[in-house]
């Protein structure tokens, strides 16, 4: 432990601010430096060098911080005059750093405008608890703000910034804010979708005609926006769910929600553009809903059956048809999809059977429109005879009644 004279103590002036929620009440740095110097003029501290960074205290790693620490751990200096504990830390790894230069006897006093804090047990104690009822209060506020990000998803509204085509909705209710359209890009970017669904334009032809005869400039922001949209921010547009009415939340957990905004696309034109660029799309929710899955069974060995999507390209250039799942240009004559003039796409839907009770079961799949064609057969069999009619229209009748009255 070093034995220093309080007369010998030597002082730096540390300020911090950041730009972030947890510092939204807290002075300015400069505010904070003039409050600073006015303590000293009254208690007359000799100080060595004053300083001030706009840094989060969430996280270690902030560089004047951490330089103080180390020429304290020197012995250049022994206190730190600071406008509050939580400006010094707000986790628990800097706190720790700062109670053990104490406890080494290196740091002697910290010294605030309300309160000042020597190196004894009980203030000792009281810094450690400020700094860290400053990490408390950083730990609830994330907990809330993700408990009503969730909120928001699950009525339905994307928490987070509009995405190109929408707008931020400035006056409605926190925690209840929509995403309306905007009025002004909203059919720009519908026409960029149109576009590409017509497989006669590359992404590069369709950014120079919506940026360079359209005009079209990104939302602006605090610090970014007001700029042409760039090739990774139009392929991110076309592999976002989001734009026929989905959204996942959060990002990258595979959980998603139907959107209550007004969808721009649909589903089916979202998968046709997947093709086109010849790119899986992002992760998006498996609740596709055919028409006759969960209604029907296999007719050899009793098991479910479920439907698939399949779709396939034929190559302008060689006219050959391919599978598109995992591919990106033509087998034959490796044209990228992305770069063929109107390709034709081909959609099919089949149904076969899960083999839940047979794994033997020699049932092959069957396109759903010959599927329909059977459903027809069978139903066009079926007779219903007048005293049935007659019952079921009478039984109905009532139900309609009992709803009515109650």
């Amino acid at each position: 432990m070093l034995l220093i004279n309080e007369h010998d103590m030597k002082y730096y002036i540390y300020a911090r601010k950041s730009s972030e929620a947890e510092d939204r009440q807290a002075a300015s740095i400069p505010d904070q430096l003039k409050e600073l110097k006015t303590l000293n003029d009254r208690l007359n501290l000799p100080v060595i060098h004053i300083y001030g960074e706009s840094k989060s205290a969430k996280i270690t790693g902030r560089p004047d911080f951490n330089l103080m620490l180390n020429q304290i751990s020197e012995g250049i200096a022994q206190g730190i005059i600071v406008w509050h504990p939580d400006r010094l830390s707000r986790n628990p790894e800097d706190s720790a750093k700062i109670i053990s230069l104490m406890d080494q006897g290196k740091l002697l006093e910290v010294a605030t405008p309300s309160q000042i804090f020597r190196n004894n047990p009980m203030d000792k104690f009281m810094l450690g608890f400020f700094m860290m009822n400053a990490k408390l209060e950083n730990d609830n506020k994330s907990v809330n703000v993700k408990r009503g990000l969730k909120a928001k998803a699950e009525k339905g509204w994307l928490p987070s910034g509009a995405k190109p085509g929408y707008m931020n909705d400035k006056f409605g209710e926190k925690g209840n804010k929509k995403l309306p359209i905007d009025p002004v890009k909203f059919p720009l970017i519908k026409q960029v979708w149109t576009l590409m669904l017509t497989g006669a334009y590359t992404v590069g032809q369709i950014i120079d005609k919506l940026n360079n005869e359209w005009g079209y400039r990104t939302l602006i922001r605090k610090r970014v926006g007001g700029k042409p949209m760039c090739r990774s921010q139009i392929y991110k547009m076309f592999t976002d769910p989001f734009y026929y009415g989905e959204f996942e939340y959060p990002v990258g957990s595979g959980k998603f929600y139907k959107g209550q905004h007004q969808s721009m696309i649909t589903r089916e034109e979202f998968d046709r553009v997947q093709i086109l660029l010849g790119r899986p799309s992002r992760p998006r929710p498996h609740n596709r809903h055919f028409s006759f899955t969960g209604l029907i069974t296999c007719g050899e060995c009793g098991s479910m059956i479920t439907a698939e999507e399949k779709w396939q390209v034929i190559c302008p250039e060689c006219k050959i048809k391919f599978a598109s799942k995992n591919k990106t240009a033509c087998p034959k004559c490796n044209t990228k999809i992305e770069e063929m003039k109107s390709p034709k796409l081909l959609h099919y839907i089949y149904y076969h059977c899960t083999k839940q009770k047979n794994k033997e079961c020699t049932q092959l799949s069957v396109r759903e429109e010959k599927l329909e064609k059977q459903i027809e057969e069978i139903l066009s069999k079926i007779k219903i005879s007048e005293r049935f009619k007659h019952w079921a229209i009478k039984y109905l009748n009532e139900l309609n009644d009992q709803e009515v009255n109650t």
